[in-house]
C-alpha cells in the first residue's frame, strides 16, 4: 500500500504519492475509505470484498488527478446498492460487482465517444439529425467562444474563470465589450487577446462581485488549500460525499409496497421505480441514464413543459404525484418558487402515504453563500482546486488555471447523484420515510483532491502523457475541442476506445440507423439483473408529454 508525505507538488493543499499503486489495486483503497465516510453505507465484508477492479495499470486520464479510480469506485458503490436493492425485492444474486477501470476511465467521455451511423468525434455535431444546442458553437462568434475560459487579472498569480453561461454577452458587456465589437473580432486568438486584456484590468474579487451582482457565473482559480479555507468551502466540507438523509419533519410513512408483479419480468435493481428528471445540462442527464439503466421509469427533460401555463403545470404536478424520486438540477430555490420544491415534494408524498427521494443536483452544494449561484463544470474545477493542480501538472505558474482534460466533474457528478439517489431510494425500502438529498460539482471536485486520495507523482504524470501522446493545453482551452483531442490520442495511441465490450448500439434512433453510444459501467454475474438501457437517448424537448407507464 502506498504512503504518502504532504507536499505541495501541486500547490497549497495537495499531497502526493510517494509510489505508483496500479489504478486497480488503488480502486480497493479508496472503496474502502469512501464506503466508511457514508453514513450509513454497507459494512458487509461481502460486498465490499465482492468488488472486482480489473483494467490497465496506468490511469488513460491526463493528469495528476485520481478522477478515474475515483469515479470507478461511484460505479462500484453504485453497483453494491444496486444488489441491495436486488435482496430487498426477494431475487437472489451473489455478492459480485465487476468494475472495468478503463471502462471508468472512458465514462467522463461518453458525450464524444457517440458514433451515429459510423460518424463520431467533431462530425457528429454537424449532422442534420443532431439539434445545435450548443450556443457558442451555433452563433460563430469568436468572442461568445472565448467567453469561457481561464484569464489573468489584475492581481499578480490570480486567474479567474469566466463563464458565458446562457448570456455571454451579458457576461462580456462587464468587460466592456458589446456586439459591435463582433464585426471586428473574427479568430479565436483575437477574441481571446481582448478579453484578456479587459480582464486584466481588474483584480480577481471585483470581477467576482460583477458575477454575482448580476447572477453571472465564473470563479477565481483556488489551490485547494485556499479554497478549503473559504467560506463556502468549509460549508461544503462538513458534509459528505454521499450526501442524504431522511427527513424527520415528515410523517413516518411504511416503507413502500413491494415491486408491484407487473415489473417481475424485469430482473434489475429499480424496477418499479419512478423518476422525473428536472435538469439542463450534463450532470442531471448522467444521473437519470444511470437510474434508467438500473431499471427505473424516468420520464426526463426530452419533454417540454412551459411552468407558467397552467395545464403544463398541472402536468408536472401529476407526475410528481407519481414518483419516487425526483432529480433536480437548477439553481437552489428556483423550481421551489414555480411550486415544486422540496416542500411541495414532501406534501405531495404525506398526502398519498408514500416517502418521495428528493435530490438537488448544483455546482456548490446544499448551503452556504455561494449555494443558489449558477455554475458549471469549469466553475467548479476553478473553485475547487481542479484547474490550478492541472496548471501546476503542466509547469505553469503559480495561480494559473487550465482545465482537467474532460467534462470530468460533470460526469461524475451524474454517477454521484444517481448514488445519492439509490441510498436514499434502499433506506426507504427497509425504513420508509421521505429523504432529501444533494450532489454537487464542487463536492467530487474536493473528494478527488482530499489528501487522503492523494494525488500521482509527476513521474506517473509523464508516463501516462507519454503512453498516450496526449497534448498539452493552456487557459484558453475549450472544453469541447480539448476532450476531443484526448479522444484521438487515446484512438491514435492505443486500441482503448475501439474494444466493442464498452459499448451498446440502438438501430432506428431518432439520430440514425445505427446509434452507438458508451455502455453502463456496472456489471453483475446475473445478465438479466446487468445495467442496461431500453430506449436509445432522444434530443431534448423531443416527446410528447407522457404520465408513468402505471400509477
Amino acid at each position: 500500500m502506498a504512503d504518502s508525505t504532504p507536499t505541495d507538488t501541486y500547490g497549497p493543499g495537495t499531497a502526493v504519492d510517494t509510489e505508483f499503486v496500479p489504478v486497480p489495486l488503488e480502486c480497493r483503497r479508496l472503496l474502502r475509505m469512501l464506503a466508511a465516510r457514508t453514513p450509513g453505507f454497507t459494512t458487509e465484508e461481502a460486498l465490499l470484498g465482492g468488488v472486482e477492479f480489473h483494467g490497465s495499470d496506468l490511469p488513460c486520464i491526463p493528469g495528476p488527478i485520481k478522477s478515474q479510480a475515483v469515479t470507478a469506485v461511484l460505479h462500484a458503490m453504485v453497483g453494491i446498492v444496486g444488489l441491495e436493492m436486488l435482496r430487498l425485492r426477494g431475487i437472489a444474486t451473489k455478492t459480485t460487482t465487476r468494475i472495468d477501470t478503463d471502462h471508468a476511465g472512458l465514462y467522463p467521455a461518453t458525450a464524444a465517444l457517440v458514433d451515429v451511423d459510423g460518424v463520431s468525434g467533431p462530425p457528429v455535431i454537424k449532422l442534420p439529425t443532431v439539434p445545435q444546442w450548443d450556443k457558442d458553437r451555433a452563433s460563430n462568434s469568436p468572442l461568445v467562444y472565448r467567453a469561457t475560459a481561464i484569464y489573468e487579472t489584475a492581481d499578480a498569480g490570480v486567474w479567474f474563470q469566466l463563464h458565458g453561461s446562457l448570456d455571454s454577452w451579458g457576461m462580456l458587456s462587464l468587460l466592456g465589450i458589446t456586439k459591435d465589437l463582433d464585426a471586428q473580432v473574427r479568430t479565436n486568438d483575437a477574441a481571446y487577446a481582448l478579453i484578456q486584456e479587459r480582464v486584466r484590468k481588474l483584480r480577481a474579487r471585483e470581477i467576482e462581485q460583477l458575477m454575482v451582482e448580476k447572477g453571472l457565473s465564473g470563479s477565481i482559480v483556488f489551490s485547494p488549500a485556499d479554497w478549503q479555507q473559504t467560506t463556502m468551502g468549509r460549508s461544503l466540507g462538513r458534509h459528505p460525499l454521499i450526501n442524504y438523509r431522511r427527513q424527520t419533519q415528515c410523517p413516518p410513512l411504511d416503507p413502500p409496497a413491494p415491486t408491484p408483479v407487473r415489473y417481475e419480468s424485469d430482473k434489475r435493481p429499480l424496477s418499479g421505480i419512478k423518476v422525473v428528471e428536472l435538469v439542463r445540462i450534463i450532470a442531471g442527464t448522467a444521473a437519470g441514464a444511470a437510474l434508467a439503466s438500473m431499471g427505473a421509469e424516468v420520464i426526463r427533460k426530452t419533454i417540454d413543459l412551459d411552468l407558467d401555463d397552467p395545464a403544463d403545470h398541472a402536468k408536472l404536478l401529476r407526475l410528481f404525484e407519481q414518483a419516487d424520486v425526483v432529480i433536480q438540477g437548477y439553481r437552489l430555490g428556483s423550481l421551489a418558487r414555480r411550486g415544486f420544491g422540496l416542500d411541495a415534494a414532501f406534501e405531495i408524498a404525506n398526502r398519498r402515504g408514500r416517502g418521495i427521494v428528493y435530490v438537488d443536483e448544483n455546482c456548490y452544494g446544499p448551503d452556504g453563500y455561494y449555494a443558489e449561484r449558477p455554475g458549471w463544470q469549469q466553475v467548479a474545477d476553478a473553485a475547487a482546486g481542479s484547474s490550478y493542480v492541472m496548471a501546476q501538472s503542466f509547469g505553469c505558474p503559480a495561480g494559473q488555471g487550465v482545465l482537467p482534460s474532460l467534462p470530468i466533474s460533470d460526469m461524475s457528478t451524474g454517477i454521484l447523484t444517481a448514488l445519492t439517489a439509490m441510498c436514499a431510494l434502499r433506506d426507504r425500502a427497509k425504513y420508509g420515510g421521505s429523504y432529501h438529498g444533494h450532489a454537487s460539482l464542487a463536492a467530487y471536485n474536493m473528494a478527488t483532491l482530499d489528501r487522503e486520495v492523494r494525488l500521482y507523482s509527476r513521474d506517473v504524470v509523464t508516463r501516462v502523457a507519454d503512453r498516450y501522446q496526449f497534448p498539452v493545453w493552456s487557459s484558453d482551452a475549450h472544453v469541447a475541442p480539448l476532450y476531443y483531442s484526448i479522444i484521438d490520442a487515446w484512438a491514435s495511441h492505443s486500441e482503448l476506445i475501439r474494444h466493442d465490450k464498452y459499448y451498446v448500439r440502438f438501430s432506428d434512433s431518432v439520430f440514425g440507423k445505427e446509434l452507438r453510444v458508451l455502455a453502463p459501467v456496472v456489471k453483475y454475474d446475473n445478465e438479466a439483473s446487468c445495467p442496461r438501457w431500453d430506449s436509445p437517448p432522444v434530443p431534448f424537448c423531443h416527446h410528447e408529454y407522457t404520465e408513468f407507464c402505471s400509477k
